[in-house]
């Protein structure tokens, strides 16, 4: 299972996670605290191990925009956060997740017109810092293909979304953050442990049962 530390804009807050064992970093390229620097991202990605990758993430802004930012960081992988149309994902020439954050069958037929690397299935925006994504719909999109399950996440909660979605990854920015755009290291380490756990746990019982 891949873990993916989000907010990253330092290559101090990178080299912790990737320390941890972080499969994925994502930088935010939305105007705000967490916007991260192409020019910065650029030099921590040129040191990233083989085991993990960067990922740009964007919210409706102009396809040659995100273009631009995907070359000036040597990104090839976008996270698209916005209303993005399947035919812009395809149009980018890289790997794209797809974030979803409205769950309903039809929402969910969505999924299927994307030609995802991955799904990231969060809560609506202005939703309390505790909500969470249904387990059920994160099953259900499982069919899908690859599903990142994200929002609310902390390290005391990530062992039972683990557990009850078995996803191919999960996701955590604003918990881990000291501030907005600063990582604490401490929290870093506690949700990637508590995930590499929850994996070990469940590993576990699938052998129990068997």
């Amino acid at each position: 299972m891949k873990i993916k530390i989000c907010g990253i804009t330092t290559p101090q807050d990178a080299a912790v996670a990737l320390e941890e064992g972080a499969d994925f970093l994502g930088f935010i390229f939305n105007r705000g605290p967490r916007q991260a620097d192409a020019r910065v991202v650029r030099e921590i990605v040129r040191r990233i191990p083989r085991h993990a990758e960067g990922v740009g993430v964007f919210t409706d802004q102009p396809f040659d925009e995100v273009r631009s930012v995907l070359e000036q960081s040597d990104l090839t992988i976008a996270q698209l956060h916005g209303a993005e149309p399947p035919e812009y994902a395809a149009a980018l020439g890289v790997r794209v997740i797809k974030t979803f954050t409205s769950f309903t069958r039809q929402s969910l037929g969505e999924l299927a017109k994307y030609d995802s690397f991955a799904y990231l299935l969060d809560v609506p925006r202005g939703y309390a810092a505790r909500s969470q994504v249904d387990p059920d719909w994160a099953v259900c999109a499982k069919k899908h293909g690859r599903i990142i399950v994200s929002g609310g996440l902390d390290s005391g909660n990530v062992r039972e979304v683990i557990r009850r979605t078995r996803p191919y990854g999960v996701d955590v920015c604003s918990w881990t953050d000291r501030s907005p755009g600063v990582k604490d290291p401490d929290k870093i380490r506690a949700f990637i442990r508590a995930a590499r756990w929850a994996v070990q746990d469940t590993e576990r019982i699938k052998v129990t049962v068997r």
